[in-house]
């Protein structure tokens, strides 16, 4: 095999490897309303580096994140006033498909047009790996004290 086949064959496994990474990034499934949807992952310091974060917030959430080892539950601000301004950011972060406009039309939709029951959908996906770690720490609460205690 000659350095320009190598060559060419390194580049087509590259592209190949590129779009196995960005087909992993896409999430597709229904929302509760029925509409289907692509998803993809954002976090809470993607919204934070482009400024997305209800400034409200940003003291309660890094606050939080120092406690915790930068592992933030964002179900824990969900009392918060700017809560809806938050998901309405991170559903913006994460929907893809169908995109989001300011104004609706054929191809984008709004996020007015969203029901809270599919913003809560998408936030709770979003958020599913720190559920996923406090979901031991938060079935025990349930339990009275006595309960944990030995004898």
């Amino acid at each position: 095999m000659s350095d320009l086949e190598s060559l060419e064959q390194s580049k087509v496994a590259k592209r190949f490897a590129l779009a196995q990474w960005r087909a992993g990034q896409r999430h597709e499934m229904d929302l509760p309303s029925g509409l289907p949807v692509i998803l993809k992952d954002a976090t809470l310091t993607d919204l934070a580096f482009s400024g997305r974060i209800p400034e409200t917030l940003m003291a309660q959430i890094l606050s939080q994140a120092e406690k915790k080892q930068g592992a933030v539950d964002l179900k824990d601000f969900s009392a918060f006033k700017d809560f809806g301004m938050l998901m309405d950011e991170l559903v913006r972060a994460c929907l893809i498909d169908p995109p989001i406009a300011d104004k609706p039309d054929v191809d984008h939709l709004t996020l007015a047009e969203l029901s809270n029951t599919d913003k809560m959908f998408v936030f709770n996906w979003a958020n599913r790996e720190v559920s996923a770690i406090a979901a031991p720490f938060r079935g025990g609460q349930a339990q009275p004290v006595s309960a944990a205690q030995p004898g």
